[in-house]
Protein backbone atom coordinates (compact mmCIF):
# COMPACT_ATOMS: atom_id res chain seq x y z
CA UNK A 1 0.00 0.00 0.00
CA UNK A 2 1.47 3.33 -1.07
CA UNK A 3 -0.42 6.41 0.05
CA UNK A 4 1.44 8.53 -2.50
CA UNK A 5 -0.21 6.52 -5.28
CA UNK A 6 -3.69 6.42 -3.76
CA UNK A 7 -3.77 10.18 -3.15
CA UNK A 8 -1.24 11.40 -5.70
CA UNK A 9 -3.41 14.46 -6.47
CA UNK A 10 -3.28 15.70 -2.85
CA UNK A 11 -0.39 17.55 -1.16
CA UNK A 12 1.97 15.11 0.57
CA UNK A 13 1.22 16.47 4.05
CA UNK A 14 -2.54 16.14 3.50
CA UNK A 15 -2.19 12.60 2.16
CA UNK A 16 -0.02 11.48 5.08
CA UNK A 17 -2.41 12.99 7.64
CA UNK A 18 -5.36 11.33 5.92
CA UNK A 19 -3.64 7.94 6.11
CA UNK A 20 -2.70 8.47 9.77
CA UNK A 21 -6.27 9.46 10.71
CA UNK A 22 -7.79 6.62 8.70
CA UNK A 23 -5.68 3.86 10.25
CA UNK A 24 -6.40 5.24 13.72
CA UNK A 25 -10.17 4.98 13.09
CA UNK A 26 -10.32 1.42 11.79
CA UNK A 27 -11.59 -1.48 13.96
CA UNK A 28 -9.24 -4.34 14.74
CA UNK A 29 -8.55 -6.87 11.99
CA UNK A 30 -10.08 -10.32 12.41
CA UNK A 31 -8.02 -12.39 12.81
CA UNK A 32 -5.44 -9.89 14.05
CA UNK A 33 -2.58 -10.95 11.79
CA UNK A 34 -0.18 -8.91 9.71
CA UNK A 35 -1.79 -10.15 6.51
CA UNK A 36 -5.32 -9.25 7.63
CA UNK A 37 -4.19 -5.83 8.85
CA UNK A 38 -2.59 -5.12 5.48
CA UNK A 39 -5.79 -6.18 3.67
CA UNK A 40 -7.94 -4.07 6.00
CA UNK A 41 -5.74 -0.99 5.55
CA UNK A 42 -5.51 -1.35 1.76
CA UNK A 43 -9.30 -1.71 1.44
CA UNK A 44 -9.87 1.38 3.61
CA UNK A 45 -7.41 3.47 1.59
CA UNK A 46 -9.12 2.37 -1.62
CA UNK A 47 -12.51 3.35 -0.15
CA UNK A 48 -11.25 6.85 0.67
CA UNK A 49 -9.59 7.22 -2.75
CA UNK A 50 -12.83 6.18 -4.49
CA UNK A 51 -14.56 9.21 -2.93
CA UNK A 52 -12.20 11.46 -4.93
CA UNK A 53 -11.27 14.01 -2.25
CA UNK A 54 -9.65 17.05 -3.89
CA UNK A 55 -8.48 19.01 -0.84
CA UNK A 56 -7.80 18.67 2.88
CA UNK A 57 -11.42 19.18 3.98
CA UNK A 58 -12.77 16.65 1.50
CA UNK A 59 -10.03 14.18 2.48
CA UNK A 60 -10.95 14.52 6.17
CA UNK A 61 -14.61 13.91 5.43
CA UNK A 62 -13.79 10.94 3.18
CA UNK A 63 -11.74 9.40 6.01
CA UNK A 64 -14.66 9.81 8.41
CA UNK A 65 -17.01 8.15 5.91
CA UNK A 66 -14.70 5.18 5.40
CA UNK A 67 -14.16 4.84 9.15
CA UNK A 68 -17.89 4.88 9.92
CA UNK A 69 -18.55 2.32 7.19
CA UNK A 70 -15.82 0.04 8.55
CA UNK A 71 -17.28 0.20 12.06
CA UNK A 72 -20.77 -0.51 10.72
CA UNK A 73 -19.45 -3.70 9.11
CA UNK A 74 -17.62 -4.62 12.32
CA UNK A 75 -20.80 -4.18 14.39
CA UNK A 76 -22.68 -6.47 12.01
CA UNK A 77 -19.90 -9.04 12.37
CA UNK A 78 -20.21 -8.83 16.17
CA UNK A 79 -23.97 -9.35 15.89
CA UNK A 80 -23.54 -12.83 14.40
CA UNK A 81 -20.96 -14.18 16.84
CA UNK A 82 -21.87 -17.64 18.12
CA UNK A 83 -23.46 -17.80 21.54
CA UNK A 84 -24.31 -14.13 22.13
CA UNK A 85 -27.72 -13.32 23.64
CA UNK A 86 -30.58 -11.51 21.90
CA UNK A 87 -29.98 -8.21 23.71
CA UNK A 88 -26.38 -8.10 22.51
CA UNK A 89 -27.49 -8.88 18.96
CA UNK A 90 -29.95 -5.98 19.05
CA UNK A 91 -27.34 -3.64 20.50
CA UNK A 92 -24.80 -4.51 17.81
CA UNK A 93 -27.36 -4.12 15.04
CA UNK A 94 -28.50 -0.75 16.39
CA UNK A 95 -24.90 0.44 16.53
CA UNK A 96 -24.36 -0.77 12.95
CA UNK A 97 -27.45 1.11 11.76
CA UNK A 98 -26.26 4.31 13.43
CA UNK A 99 -22.81 4.05 11.84
CA UNK A 100 -24.39 3.39 8.44
CA UNK A 101 -26.49 6.53 8.77
CA UNK A 102 -23.41 8.55 9.65
CA UNK A 103 -21.54 7.19 6.63
CA UNK A 104 -24.47 7.87 4.29
CA UNK A 105 -24.90 11.40 5.66
CA UNK A 106 -21.20 11.99 5.14
CA UNK A 107 -21.43 10.86 1.52
CA UNK A 108 -24.30 13.27 0.86
CA UNK A 109 -22.36 16.13 2.45
CA UNK A 110 -19.24 15.30 0.44
CA UNK A 111 -21.18 15.18 -2.82
CA UNK A 112 -22.67 18.59 -2.10
CA UNK A 113 -19.26 20.06 -1.28
CA UNK A 114 -17.76 18.60 -4.45
CA UNK A 115 -20.61 19.95 -6.58
CA UNK A 116 -20.10 23.45 -5.15
CA UNK A 117 -16.36 23.23 -5.73
CA UNK A 118 -16.71 21.96 -9.30
CA UNK A 119 -19.13 24.75 -10.20
CA UNK A 120 -16.79 27.32 -8.69
CA UNK A 121 -13.84 25.89 -10.61
CA UNK A 122 -15.86 25.95 -13.82
CA UNK A 123 -16.81 29.59 -13.25
CA UNK A 124 -13.16 30.53 -12.75
CA UNK A 125 -12.01 28.75 -15.91
CA UNK A 126 -14.99 28.77 -18.30
CA UNK A 127 -13.10 28.58 -21.58
CA UNK A 128 -10.84 25.71 -20.53
CA UNK A 129 -13.71 23.76 -18.99
CA UNK A 130 -15.87 24.21 -22.09
CA UNK A 131 -13.07 22.92 -24.33
CA UNK A 132 -12.84 19.86 -22.07
CA UNK A 133 -16.56 19.19 -22.55
CA UNK A 134 -17.41 20.18 -18.98
CA UNK A 135 -20.74 21.77 -19.91
CA UNK A 136 -22.03 18.43 -21.11
CA UNK A 137 -21.57 16.82 -17.73
CA UNK A 138 -24.10 17.11 -14.95
CA UNK A 139 -22.56 18.63 -11.82
CA UNK A 140 -25.77 19.87 -10.23
CA UNK A 141 -25.96 19.82 -6.47
CA UNK A 142 -27.77 16.64 -5.33
CA UNK A 143 -31.29 17.36 -4.11
CA UNK A 144 -31.70 17.41 -0.37
CA UNK A 145 -33.81 14.71 1.24
CA UNK A 146 -37.05 15.50 3.00
CA UNK A 147 -35.25 15.62 6.35
CA UNK A 148 -33.19 18.80 6.85
CA UNK A 149 -29.43 18.47 6.55
CA UNK A 150 -27.38 19.19 9.71
CA UNK A 151 -26.47 22.83 10.23
CA UNK A 152 -22.80 21.83 10.16
CA UNK A 153 -23.15 21.06 6.42
CA UNK A 154 -24.14 24.66 5.66
CA UNK A 155 -21.32 25.95 7.86
CA UNK A 156 -18.83 23.94 5.82
CA UNK A 157 -20.29 25.35 2.59
CA UNK A 158 -20.03 28.88 4.00
CA UNK A 159 -16.36 28.39 4.79
CA UNK A 160 -15.71 26.95 1.35
CA UNK A 161 -17.59 29.82 -0.34
CA UNK A 162 -15.50 32.33 1.66
CA UNK A 163 -12.29 30.69 0.49
CA UNK A 164 -13.36 30.56 -3.16
CA UNK A 165 -15.06 33.97 -3.28
CA UNK A 166 -13.52 36.05 -0.44
CA UNK A 167 -14.58 39.40 -1.94
CA UNK A 168 -18.19 38.31 -2.36
CA UNK A 169 -18.34 36.76 1.11
CA UNK A 170 -16.83 39.93 2.61
CA UNK A 171 -19.53 42.09 0.99
CA UNK A 172 -22.31 39.74 2.09
CA UNK A 173 -20.99 39.69 5.64
CA UNK A 174 -20.48 43.46 5.81
CA UNK A 175 -23.98 44.19 4.49
CA UNK A 176 -25.67 41.48 6.51
CA UNK A 177 -27.08 39.98 3.32
CA UNK A 178 -26.90 40.25 -0.45
CA UNK A 179 -26.15 43.65 -2.01
CA UNK A 180 -29.05 45.37 -3.79
CA UNK A 181 -27.25 45.29 -7.12
CA UNK A 182 -25.82 41.85 -7.72
CA UNK A 183 -22.91 41.38 -10.09
CA UNK A 184 -22.56 37.67 -9.30
CA UNK A 185 -24.79 34.62 -9.02
CA UNK A 186 -26.58 34.75 -5.65
CA UNK A 187 -25.99 31.90 -3.18
CA UNK A 188 -28.98 30.35 -1.46
CA UNK A 189 -30.67 32.17 1.41
CA UNK A 190 -29.50 29.44 3.78
CA UNK A 191 -25.89 29.90 2.66
CA UNK A 192 -26.16 33.71 2.96
CA UNK A 193 -27.34 33.35 6.57
CA UNK A 194 -24.44 31.01 7.33
CA UNK A 195 -21.95 33.51 5.85
CA UNK A 196 -23.43 36.43 7.82
CA UNK A 197 -23.87 34.62 11.13
CA UNK A 198 -20.88 32.26 10.98
CA UNK A 199 -18.10 32.59 13.55
CA UNK A 200 -15.50 30.20 12.11
CA UNK A 201 -11.90 31.45 11.72
CA UNK A 202 -12.28 31.65 7.92
CA UNK A 203 -15.37 33.87 8.20
CA UNK A 204 -14.01 36.01 11.03
CA UNK A 205 -10.91 36.65 8.93
CA UNK A 206 -13.13 38.48 6.43
CA UNK A 207 -14.08 41.03 9.08
CA UNK A 208 -10.44 41.84 9.77
CA UNK A 209 -9.73 42.88 6.20
CA UNK A 210 -10.15 46.59 5.68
Amino acid sequence: MRISEAFSHLPTAVARQALHDLLALLPAAVPDTAEERDSRDAAAVEAVASLNPANAIEARLAVQIAGADAHAADCLRLAVRPGIDADEVRRCRAQAAMMMRQAQSGVRTLLRMQAVREKAEAAMQPAAMERAGYWFRDVSVPEAEAAPEPVADVAVEAEQYARIYPARARRIRALGGLPERLDFGPPSAELVRAIVMGSSPALRALDAVG
